[in-house]
């Protein structure tokens, strides 16, 4: 007689599983060959870093574990590449129908594949261990998205998200197949030069386990969070359209940041699906566009006759909605280099090319889409003829402090091309409207001072002295002309990046957001208007500490101080 080193349990000398505990008793090295060379001792629950499997592929490690197995990282020496491997747990192999269910739901994966769908590439079954070699995709999951959003998705992020999944269920539902457990935590997410391409994958993952008593100890809140009603009612009549209830949760959640049922209890969350109406998406995203909600609600019907009837026609309604709302970016690739805009002004617009930099003092990478950055903030010649052309007179609380440089409504001549100072965030978006621009978003600020080498300052890795930044004088310090630093110039040609004055982002502060926002576009507008709002830069005041490209600090929108000012972006 064996006994478990978990629990205890007594089991037989050959047990292969405990059970107790459902633990695998199979231990192997990290050598053995899993396939034609047999051992002794066989896989545990966790199969080490080296283990090499059916001769052909060797485990790198651990990417996750779920309720089903485990999957990991692995090489796949006969190809030349890198693949996922998801293995069955043991306390499920011990079930001769599951066993059988995984092994046809494998096979049936590798029958077909889709741009927008996880590869199946090779099914390995053996006494010791069933598993499913799959594409690798090296991305954060659509959980992991929304969760670095933590709040309403921008309405671009919409098309590329929603669109790949959507042809890709369609193409599911053509040959029949079913998902039935389509939650985030399935969609992956890979982000390169063009774009978001998201990848579905566990289809047949949930039909593997019906029927069995894993079906309800097994399950888990995330894919309650989405199961449609007759899931939960009559299983035995699911067909394609609750699929289509998923993603209408799934749209629910990009476009209000939250679930339209909220508890952590799995049955309550069950009984709601059944039986409550879900709260227009409106009342916690007030912008949304009417035509998109009535969409959203539509797909969240308790009677599935009223949901759209196929993933293509859902595409084509939203599609309508979307084109007028959120036009799609250029994604395709374009050699040729953008040239600088003269805004005709005294100031210049410097293209920053779309592609990944480092972020933050994690430096984790981030992709944006090109964009165009002033050469220098905006100056008090340049306000002046916003002030004199519109009339603007800011009416808030603090707006005696509005321009408390100048003279009654006149600029000093010495001071003309000086940034302006003494502007809150409200007064510079409201230039920007009228000159046709915006704010830049902290994500563009520092990619186009720090570049795509991730340099301390943005001139390099100097320190800080009176060549290169105004900066260092609490004291009687003013603000210098614009241009004067031109030795200090960004990786992109970008002046006045460091020292002289803090320049408003468009983003609201979050550092949450800031270090673990999304990785592809990051611009933080949600939140409560009283939030503050991203300042970049430094200032004369401030010590070198605050020149550094990812040093960052907020203020109140209303508020105007004599080293805060901004620059445009286009």
């Amino acid at each position: 007689m064996a006994q478990c080193p978990d629990c205890g349990e007594t089991l037989p000398d050959k047990a292969r599983f405990c059970s107790g505990c459902g633990r695998s008793l199979l231990e192997v090295a990290p050598t053995v060959l899993l396939g034609k060379v047999r051992s002794s001792s066989l896989p545990p629950r966790i199969l080490a870093p080296g283990t090499v499997i059916s001769e052909a592929y060797t485990l790198d490690g651990v990417i996750g574990e779920g309720g089903m197995g485990v999957v990991y990282r692995a090489t796949d020496h006969v190809r030349q590449r890198a693949v996922a491997i998801k293995t069955l747990h043991g306390s499920l192999m011990g079930d001769a129908s599951i066993r059988r269910r995984f092994a046809r739901e494998a096979r049936l994966s590798m029958r077909w594949s889709h741009p927008h769908v996880v590869a199946a590439y090779d099914f390995i079954e053996h006494p010791d261990m069933i598993a499913l070699v799959l594409e690798l995709v090296e991305g954060p999951t659509l959980e992991q998205h929304f969760e670095s959003w933590a709040s309403a998705l921008p309405l671009r992020e919409l098309k590329p998200l929603f669109f790949g999944v959507l042809d890709a269920m369609a193409e599911a539902h053509k040959r029949g197949i079913v998902h039935r457990d389509l939650k985030p935590q399935n969609v992956l997410l890979r982000v390169d030069e063009t774009g978001i391409h998201p990848k579905v994958t566990d289809f047949g993952i949930a039909k593997v386990l019906a029927g069995t008593s894993y079906t309800m100890t097994g399950v888990t809140l995330g894919t309650c969070q989405y199961m449609a009603p007759e899931q939960v009612k009559t299983s035995e009549l699911l067909d394609h359209r609750a699929d289509i209830y998923a993603l209408g949760i799934l749209l629910y959640r990009a476009v209000t940041g939250r679930l339209p049922f909220e508890t952590d209890n799995h049955y309550e969350m069950m009984l709601a699906h059944v039986e409550r109406t879900p709260p227009p998406p409106s009342q916690y995203s007030a912008d949304l566009p009417p035509e998109l909600e009535r969409i959203i609600l539509s797909c969240l019907s308790k009677d599935r006759q009223a949901r759209p009837q196929d993933c293509g026609t859902l595409r084509a309604q939203l599609d309508a909605v979307l084109s007028n709302v959120a036009p799609d970016s250029p994604r395709e690739p374009n050699n040729t280099a953008p040239s600088a805009i003269d805004d005709g002004d005294g100031n210049t617009l410097l293209p920053v090319e779309r592609g990944k930099f480092p972020m933050g003092p994690s430096r984790r990478p981030i992709f944006l889409d090109a964009f165009f950055l002033a050469k220098h903030p905006v100056t008090n010649r340049q306000f002046a003829r916003f002030v004199q052309t519109t009339g603007y007179r800011p009416t808030d609380s603090e707006s005696g402090r509005f321009l408390a440089h100048w003279r009654g409504r006149s600029c000093p001549t010495a001071l003309l091309d000086h940034p302006v100072v003494f502007v809150s965030w409200l007064d510079a978006t409201s230039y920007c409207r009228w000159a046709g621009r915006r704010l830049p978003s902290e994500a563009e600020w520092e990619k186009a001072a720090r570049g795509a080498d991730g340099r301390r300052y943005p001139w390099g890795r100097e320190d800080p002295n009176e060549r290169l930044a105004n900066f260092g004088k609490p004291v009687g310090g003013r603000t210098q002309p614009v241009g004067r630093f031109a030795a200090a110039a960004s990786p992109y040609g970008c002046e006045d990046m460091a020292g002289n004055v803090y320049e408003w982002c468009e983003d609201r502060d979050s550092p949450r957001f800031y270090l673990h926002g999304p990785e592809h576009n990051p611009r933080n507008t949600a939140g409560a208007a009283s939030a503050p709002h991203v300042v970049r830069g430094g200032a004369y005041a401030l010590d070198a500490r605050a020149l550094r490209t990812y040093a960052r600090n907020a203020f109140q929108a209303n508020f105007r101080l004599e080293y805060l000012g901004f620059r445009v972006a286009l």
